[in-house]
């Protein structure tokens, strides 16, 4: 370390303060009910372990026992196709009953939980001096994975206690701040689902009266996808005049642009943006481009990986470009935020689902994507539904630049902080 650390500070290896434990490995017919699991993506997508479960396994007792959670764990992913992905933590803030957690991820326990406090170790293992020593073994092998050597050849800073709480919280107010946002845009998107639903799976949109379309009388004609309303079209997702299906190609640019895999995006949050890429040495499958008005998924089976690229949304068409493994529909003006709302359905994760095909690793083609029939309003109604939504998505879209200033300023304080290099006065 180039900062000498801060008196009363001190640097020790993990395997000094830690007991480290594997995970749950079982087969897939144990999981989706029985106890609490704490998965992979809860671990590589939070610093913090979720408030509530959502996965389920099948466990024994001797397992729970053996593989459970407790409030000062630490959980890194110790297997990965990535390096970026190598090491990434989540720290338990409470005890969580009956719960195991991922076989490919490591538990950290520590053995004096008096002398770390779990949010200050949840700050240190997301910062760059922990990152870079992941970075230096992840590099020095053949697959990224780590292991319990490697594990003790790394280091934790401790300083003393009360200053470690000082630095946690500091730091906890930008998080809580994140997490408000995160929340508020949540309910705005469920907002625009319901919205969604009542008009075009329900038809109940306004008519000309104001009033609920199919309720008061308004006239529907068969389709191939049912009934729908006079009027109404039926078309192909990627080829229709709402939205036609992006071929690969990236524009020529200069310097750095951060690149976006499918494994950095959670939902229709950006989780990870580290990955630099020049023009030259940008690998194969970053060649995506995001362009104004598109909608952007995964094509994974069972992946739900979305991205809305607003016209104003100039950080995302400037600075950032995409995997081929997300598929992209050029919207018009009029027609993305429809889409956009489609593709976050319910109903679109089960047809995607239905036409992914593949032996090993299912996912959806172009072909494919063609076969998705949609329902197509007149433009009147989609002008009607965007003048509702359009809000709810500009604020979300500003939340979440908000939210990225304020994990630049996080993380740029995090080593700083993390080192001793910037102190904390203590009340």
């Amino acid at each position: 370390m180039s900062y000498k650390l801060p008196e009363g500070w001190e640097e020790t290896s993990l395997g000094e303060i830690f007991d480290y434990r594997s995970g749950l490995s079982k087969g897939r017919k144990y999981f989706g009910s029985g106890y609490p699991f704490l998965g992979f993506k809860d671990i590589f997508n939070n610093f913090f372990v979720p408030e509530n479960l959502n996965e389920f396994v099948e466990s024994t007792e001797k397992e729970r026992d053996n593989m459970s959670i407790e409030e000062g764990d630490v959980f890194l992913t110790r297997t990965s196709e990535t390096f970026n992905e190598l090491g990434m933590s989540a720290v338990a803030l409470r005890d969580y009953n009956n719960a195991t957690f991922n076989g490919f991820t490591k538990r950290l326990r520590p053995k004096d939980k008096e002398i770390l406090y779990p949010k200050f170790s949840a700050y240190y293992f997301r910062s760059n001096i922990f990152r870079n020593q992941v970075d230096a073994i992840a590099t020095m092998t053949t697959r990224a994975s780590l292991n319990n050597s490697m594990l003790d050849s790394m280091s934790i800073i401790i300083p003393p206690l009360p200053e470690q709480k000082s630095v946690a919280d500091t730091l906890s107010i930008l998080d809580d701040k994140i997490e408000l946002n995160n929340k508020i845009n949540k309910n705005l998107e469920e907002q625009a689902q319901l919205l969604f639903k009542h008009w075009f799976g329900d038809f109940e949109f306004p008519n000309e009266e104001g009033l609920p379309y199919k309720s008061n009388g308004g006239e529907m004609i068969d389709s191939e996808l049912g009934m729908i309303p006079k009027g109404w079209e039926v078309n192909s997702l990627g080829k229709s005049n709402l939205g036609k299906l992006k071929t690969s190609g990236i524009e020529e640019f200069e310097g750095e642009k951060i690149y976006l895999a499918t494994a950095d995006i959670s939902d229709t949050r950006i989780v990870n943006e580290s990955t630099k890429v020049t023009l030259n040495d940008k690998p194969s499958r970053a060649n995506m481009q995001p362009t104004p008005n598109t909608v952007w998924f995964a094509k994974m089976k069972d992946s739900r990986k979305l991205i809305l690229v607003d016209e104003n949304d100039y950080r995302l068409q400037n600075r950032y470009i995409l995997s081929t493994g997300f598929a992209g529909i050029q919207a018009t003006k009029l027609s993305v935020y429809y889409l956009w709302t489609y593709i976050q359905s319910e109903a679109f994760d089960e047809i995607k689902n239905l036409y992914s095909t593949g032996t090993t690793m299912q996912a959806i083609n172009n072909k494919n994507i063609n076969q998705i029939k949609i329902p197509i309003p007149n433009d009147e109604i989609l002008k009607q539904f965007s003048q509702v939504v359009e809000p709810m998505y500009k604020k979300i879209i500003n939340s979440r630049i908000q939210n990225q200033k304020l994990s630049e300023i996080r993380n740029t304080l995090l080593p700083k902080l993390m080192s001793g290099e910037v102190r904390i006065p203590l009340d």
